[in-house]
């Protein structure tokens, strides 16, 4: 075998190997989310991990502990959302938020595994006193 087509071998296991990583990698980064809409419309399957985004509707927001509890809407349908995670320093009513996690098989509630806030687009200086 020549030298010349050991090295193309090689180089085309490598760029093989490349073109698979990216192709593994985009994967996962390019994940759908459901609307509360969709959900109520069965678009899940029980404890299939998923995507849910919304925003938190105002007076659903009960702590528990380290359990939190709230709603999320889409003008369309409301879905309640149960997570123990840490939520974000911007999460608060009104606030669109993604939540990760799986709907259980009889309960109708969403429990997050991770919850996400989106980040507000203008920032304001705080007026002090």
């Amino acid at each position: 075998m020549s030298a010349r087509l050991r090295f193309g071998i090689a180089a085309g296991v490598v760029a093989l190997a490349i073109a698979g990583l990216i192709g593994f990698s985009i994967a996962g980064a390019t994940a759908y989310y459901r609307t509360p809409a969709e959900m109520n419309a069965g678009s899940y399957k029980p404890n299939e991990r998923i995507r849910v985004a919304g925003v938190v509707v105002k007076g659903s927001v009960v702590r528990d502990g380290s359990v939190t509890s709230f709603s999320i809407e889409d003008g369309k349908a409301t879905r309640p959302v149960t997570t123990a995670a840490l939520l974000p320093d911007t999460f608060a009513a009104g606030v669109t938020v993604v939540a990760e996690g799986s709907m259980g098989s009889t309960t109708g509630v969403f429990t997050a595994t991770d919850v996400l806030a989106k980040c507000p687009s203008k920032f304001s200086a705080k007026v002090s006193t």
